[in-house]
């Protein structure tokens, strides 16, 4: 092994040799890289290198260990930094640094190690220290130099020769450096060739879609000129292609007008830095002279700096649509008016089937009061009959007992002319049949039953007088007489629920249809029984003036509630439980009083009564 005195360098005999080095090298790599490429595969190089080592050499007076041969190891050094040189890639010139530095130091294996820690136990000192101070070491057969940011290790080195390691060191590393800065620039043209074709892509895609998508898009400066525009946008400012729009205005392509309002658009956006969007307004095509209806967006253009430098417009057609909503419109409008008129004879048809329902109500309830009215009239013609017999043998039956009562007080005078024998007799009966009683009761039994007649005539009367067939034609009616009757017909209803009190004022007769008033106040006496619980008063009034008869039916029964007043004339409409009303009885009222051209009013308060009022014209 070599003594420290033979492998370690000076520092300025180290320094002196990096200096010369980075001349030469700086000579080769500030050419071109294809003309170096060239002179380091040619001989002419080879020779050149190794005149330029030697004269290094000789100035640095560097010494070489004992039994390595100056020229070999000159040749030897010499060729491997041509390999070095013409090596394409980063490994390959770590390979071949590696392997030169083997060869000349006659070493039976080297690596390259990245980091210190790749070396083993023994060398990782070293190693550290190499590449912390970039010196050349050789200790007990171990050789190591730094080369850029890795180091070469040999084991079992042979010779060692540090000069030479030290431009072996130096021209690898800067050999490396280049072959990084080219591996380096061929990635970034790599890198610009890719993004290169992508952009063109992009670009070719992007006017692609802008020329074919269904929206008008152009770009503008501060001034409002055009700094882009696709083809639709050409169309409607009436150029042929969208170069023709660069550098002019709406005021080249459109009406004064329109290009005013454009312009002021354009420049509020600007001005207020606020975008303008979905902006509905009427656009002339230039290329067809049509208005129509364009959607527009316009956002500010900014540049680097966020300063304000035009707008970008983006804008479709909505013509088409809005001819469409115009349509709708018409057509919903059409169909409202549709819809409101179905609705009105909707309305119409229920007016319609609800009078038919009060008139099948009315229909239902006169066929029902005409058949009790001829069952009626019926009862009465078979009761008047035997009455007038009854009647007629009443008569004669109290004329015949006046007169046999007169007989016996004949006898009577002339019964003390009779022997006592031939009295008891006469007195035993006389006693025996109550004489004295039969002359005192037999007046009033007949005024009794002469009364009894006469309200049984009566009441056939009025059965006769309600009942009586109205017809369709109207005539005068006493309206107080047709209360009495429907009162007397009624009066089984009534006289267990309430006391009738009359108080009429003699009214005037009526021109009507007795029949069917005779009806309206039987439904309303009849609920006027109805609403009374126990005991209670009706009240019939009657009043006129010079243009209409009343008549008043008065109870002080439960009452209507207010909010049941609105429906008590609506068919079927009843506060009654199931089974004890038709919900008809007022309804037919309203119908008839309807019918005379008159009135009907109520009023009432919930636990005091009711008062219903019927007015009719008295020229009807």
């Amino acid at each position: 092994m070599a003594s420290p005195e033979n492998w370690v360098v000076s520092a300025t005999g180290v320094i002196a040799s990096m200096l010369s080095l980075s001349r030469i090298w700086s000579n080769i790599y500030n050419r071109d890289l294809e003309r170096c490429g060239y002179f380091a595969r040619g001989v002419e190089f080879s020779c050149s290198l190794r005149q330029k080592l030697q004269e290094l050499i000789t100035m640095s007076k560097l010494n070489f260990t004992q039994g390595n041969s100056k020229e070999r190891a000159l040749d030897m050094l010499a060729q491997g930094l041509r390999r070095i040189c013409t090596s394409a890639s980063v490994e390959t010139m770590q390979r071949e640094t590696v392997a030169v530095a083997v060869t000349l130091c006659g070493a039976e294996r080297g690596d390259w190690l990245a980091d210190a820690h790749e070396a083993d136990a023994a060398a990782s000192d070293i190693v550290e220290h190499v590449r912390r101070t970039r010196e050349v070491v050789c200790a007990d057969g171990t050789a190591c130099f730094a080369v850029g940011d890795g180091v070469v290790v040999l084991a079992h080195a042979q010779t060692f020769d540090a000069a030479l390691l030290d431009i072996l060191a130096t021209s690898a590393s800067a050999a490396l450096t280049n072959a990084a800065l080219r591996e380096q620039i061929r990635h970034d043209r790599e890198r610009h060739d890719r993004s290169a074709a992508e952009l063109a892509f992009e670009q070719t895609l992007l006017r692609t879609l802008v020329d074919n998508i269904p929206f008008r898009i152009y770009a503008k400066d501060r001034e409002s000129r055009f700094l882009f525009g696709n083809n639709r946008m050409a169309r409607l400012a009436g150029v042929e292609t969208p170069p023709q729009l660069i550098g002019k205005t709406d005021y080249d392509f459109f009406p004064t007008e329109l290009a005013a309002k454009y312009f002021a658009d354009e420049k509020q956006v600007m001005d207020s830095g606020q975008s303008l969007f979905d902006y509905e307004e009427l656009v002339e095509d230039q290329d067809t002279g049509e208005l129509g209806w364009t959607v527009t967006t316009k956002v500010l253009l900014r540049a680097d700096d966020g300063a304000v430098n035009g707008i970008v417009g983006i804008g479709y057609d909505v013509t088409q649509r809005k001819l469409m909503e115009e349509r709708l419109r018409e057509r919903t409008q059409a169909l409202e008016v549709a819809n409101a008129r179905l609705e009105a004879e909707k309305e119409q048809q229920q007016v319609l089937i609800r009078k038919l329902s009060d008139m099948q109500g009315q229909l239902l309830q006169s066929e029902k009061m005409a058949s009790i009215g001829l069952l009626a009239a019926g009862v009465a013609h078979e009761i008047n009959n035997p009455l007038a017999f009854i009647s007629s043998n009443f008569g004669a039956l109290e004329r015949d007992a006046k007169d046999i009562l007169k007989l016996i007080g004949a006898f009577e005078g002339v019964e003390g002319l009779l022997p006592g024998e031939a009295r008891a007799p006469v007195t035993f009966m006389k006693a025996d049949i109550g004489l004295d009683d039969i002359r005192q009761d037999l007046d009033a039994l007949f005024v009794e039953s002469r009364e009894g007649l006469q309200r049984v005539k009566h009441i056939v009367q009025n059965l006769k007088d309600f009942s009586r067939p109205g017809g369709t034609e109207k005539e005068m009616a006493d309206l107080e007489q047709g209360l009495n009757s429907t009162l007397n017909v009624a009066w089984n209803e009534i006289k267990y629920k309430a006391d009738v009190v009359k108080e009429y004022a003699g009214v005037p007769e009526l021109y009507c249809l007795p029949s069917q008033i005779n009806q309206v106040f039987l439904n309303l006496l009849i609920n006027a029984a109805h609403a009374i619980e126990g005991k209670g008063v009706i009240v019939v009034r009657t009043g006129y003036d010079d243009k209409i008869v009343w008549v008043e039916i008065e109870d002080n029964g439960s009452g209507i509630a207010p909010d049941h007043l609105d429906h008590i004339f609506e068919p079927f409409f009843t506060t009654k439980p199931v089974g004890k009303g038709t919900g008809l009885g007022l309804s037919i009222v309203y119908g008839i009083v309807q019918g005379h051209q008159g009135t009907i009013d109520v009023k009432s308060e919930v636990g005091k009564g009711t008062v219903f009022r019927v007015a009719l014209p008295r020229a009807a």
